[in-house]
């Protein structure tokens, strides 16, 4: 099964069809009786482990009353002079997601018991940005609401084999089938997208790293390749992130020039995130070193998923939509919770 799983890596890579997401429609070919079923299924948001496994609108902050609220004040001078239209003092912001597509599915039969399934979802919204203006001893403060129009595609893929032949002739369909393993998921903005993460290590506080470069070509299998944490584990994780962008805007506090959130604990129910701190540049590769913990607290025994989150500072720090659009990079992995190991 190594073997199948590294000639997915690559036939994944070739397969994955990149434009017309948009659209409300399911691809599919027929040469299973089960292939239909199977489609439908993965296009489901209805709160079973399935769908929990292929979360992919993490990053939706929900409404705008509940955005995260305690970023530090970011306030560029006017010696930056490639920014247009800055934002002086930005007291939260986040993403409000208006429109989930409906997931577009291209299924490849790779034996007669197993199919490989690329996934892609769009996401439809408004990027918002909450600045303070004004304010003294007599007047309360003023907000003002920035809204930049976001899309946000995110790729996966997902392997299924046929259950054993005991279990499967008393299952029809979705049934007779299981979900080997799945890829983490990819997401980027469009139609700008400067931002790239290269590289990302989770490490638990026992000790354990893990390393992953290429999310679309690194399969888990389910459930011996998911992160496993101890309920109560710190868990850091360490992003190396690039930024090709002509107009950079750099944070005057520490010279980054990006903003680098966690989501985490993405389920029906759960939903955090935190901020990730700016380490310095690696000397190796040039690329941009960002940290980030969080002490896990969720309930044991069902996934969860961690998304890095990276967004180009001129998207939360200028307000001009035409040289700052909305830009930003994420990367997903599932993560299951245990009471001890």
């Amino acid at each position: 099964m190594k073997q199948l799983i590294l000639f997915l890596t690559i036939l994944s890579f070739g397969l994955f069809l990149m434009t017309g997401c948009e659209k409300n429609t399911t691809s599919v070919t027929n040469d299973l009786p089960d292939d239909q079923a199977l489609s439908l299924e993965l296009s489901k948001d209805d709160g079973s482990e399935l769908s929990d496994y292929l979360v992919d609108w993490g990053i939706d902050d929900g409404d705008e009353n509940n955005m995260y609220d305690g970023f530090s004040t970011f306030s560029p001078s006017i010696s930056f002079p490639k920014m247009m239209s800055p934002i002086n003092n930005v007291v939260r912001f986040g993403r409000k997601i208006i429109h989930r597509y409906p997931r577009r599915v291209v299924l490849v039969r790779i034996a007669p018991d197993t199919i490989l399934f690329n996934i892609e979802r769009v996401l439809d919204g408004r990027f918002l940005i909450f600045e303070k203006v004004g304010g003294d001893t007599t007047q309360p403060d003023t907000i003002v609401i920035h809204r930049k129009p976001m899309r946000h595609t995110v790729s996966r893929s997902a392997l299924f084999v046929r259950r054993t032949p005991a279990v499967a002739a008393n299952e029809v369909g979705f049934r007779s089938w299981k979900l080997h393993a799945i890829t983490l998921s990819k997401g980027y903005s469009r139609p700008v997208h400067t931002v790239e993460i290269h590289k990302i290590a989770i490490t638990s506080s026992s000790g354990d790293t893990i390393t992953y470069k290429n999310p679309l070509h690194t399969f888990l299998e389910i459930p011996q390749d998911i992160p496993t944490f101890v309920r109560g584990d710190s868990v850091t994780i360490t992003v190396l992130v690039s930024n090709s962008s002509d107009s950079l805007v750099y944070n005057p506090n520490n010279g980054a020039t990006e903003t680098v959130l966690l989501h985490y604990g993405i389920s029906r129910r759960h939903h955090a995130r935190k901020r990730f701190h700016f380490v310095g540049v690696d000397p190796n590769t040039g690329y941009n070193i960002y940290r980030g913990s969080w002490k896990v607290h969720e309930p044991a025994n069902r996934p969860f998923h961690a998304v890095v989150d990276v967004i180009d500072n001129g998207t939360i720090y200028d307000s001009d939509v035409q040289t700052f659009p909305y830009n930003s990079t994420t990367w997903g992995c599932p993560y299951r919770v245990v009471l001890s190991k």
